[in-house]
């Protein structure tokens, strides 16, 4: 079965679903949720989908009338967290906040990864968006990402860059621009943006490609000198940071954007993903939680469903296509150094 016909499938069956509930089967979700939910993050605490999954649940618990207890489960770019929630009992009670890396770049990266995340985890909301961005050191002699890649084509072990993980979309940047530029770009990944951030702060690396949450305040400081943004158009967030065509003139990077959102194990009860969802809804209109997120760099982009369903396997199929291109595969990065 192709996946456009599984994810047509899967959202008629949430259909049916609410259908059997609004007929006659409603009292077997009436009483969720009657205790606690766990909210996986599968990446360290401090970073950007940590700070927004912390904002997102607790207006969610307000919405629901129960506790979410927020659990970090980093590692193997996000999909250690991922495979807890595929392995739960498909009951509602423990949900992922998912970045985009382990619903697109990481399988694709391990190529053999415990769980597929267009079958194995139903799509309930996208949740916010933030840009992804390539920062360096002050004390790094290069004031643009220009002068940056001239050192390090005179130099081939100059420039270590650090990323949230190996299979992340960030290591996907990473090697995309090394490919592009001809520079040779020493991959060093560390367990989510925060701690990358703090290694390009302490010295440990010249450079990082992390989501804007965790750099934005060091960014402002003056602490971090911002070289680009992966994206189409400027941020409103960093107004003067150029766009990675503009600081480069190289095409085909700026689509790397980082987001966040909510999905469920697959063959949970379709009332059960209406609930989460009414909720989410409900969560993401509130200007509160906007201004609060703008207040970290990330932007709220409201996406349910089908819609986020489409969006989840466009980048399954584009992440694919970068992994074959570009020889992003496990096998590589061990070659490569970037599996340490």
């Amino acid at each position: 079965m192709n996946i456009a016909l599984h994810l047509f499938s899967r959202r008629c069956l949430a259909l049916f679903c609410m259908a059997f509930f609004a007929c006659g089967g409603a009292a077997r979700a009436e009483g969720y949720p009657s205790r606690p939910i766990r909210m996986i993050v599968p990446y360290s605490a401090g970073g950007g989908i940590d700070a927004t999954a912390r904002l997102f649940a607790k207006g969610m618990a307000q919405q629901l009338h129960t506790s979410i207890v927020v659990e970090n489960r980093p590692g193997a770019g996000g999909m250690i967290g991922a495979e807890a929630v595929v392995r739960a009992a498909p009951d509602g009670y423990t949900v992922l906040f998912a970045g985009n890396p382990e619903l697109g770049s990481s399988p694709r990266f391990y190529g053999r990864a415990p769980y597929d995340p267009v079958k194995d985890l139903l799509p309930v909301a996208l949740v916010a968006e933030s840009p992804t961005v390539i920062v360096a050191a002050s004390s790094l002699q290069a004031a643009t990402l220009k002068d940056a890649l001239a050192l390090g084509r005179r130099d081939p072990d100059l420039l270590t860059v650090a990323t949230a993980g190996v299979g992340t979309t960030h290591h996907f940047a990473l090697e995309a621009l090394k490919h592009k530029s001809g520079v040779n770009l020493l991959h060093v990944p560390y367990k989510g943006a925060a701690p990358a951030t703090m290694a390009v702060l302490g010295g440990q690396t010249k450079m990082a490609i992390v989501g804007l949450p965790p750099a934005l305040p060091y960014i402002k400081s003056g602490r971090l000198r911002a070289y680009a943004v992966l994206q189409p158009e400027r941020s409103a967030f960093l107004p003067d940071v150029p766009t990675i065509e503009q600081a480069t003139g190289l095409k085909g990077l700026d689509f790397f954007a980082t987001w966040y959102g909510l999905v469920v194990p697959a063959r949970t009860p379709g009332a059960v993903v209406v609930t989460l969802e009414k909720a989410a809804r409900s969560v993401l209109a509130e200007p509160q939680l906007a201004s609060a997120l703008a207040a970290q760099g990330t932007e709220v982009k409201p996406l349910f469903g089908a819609d986020f369903a489409q969006r989840i396997r466009r980048e399954w199929d584009l992440y694919g296509d970068l992994a074959q291109q570009y020889g992003i595969t496990s096998e590589h990065g061990a070659k490569s150094g970037a599996a340490r």
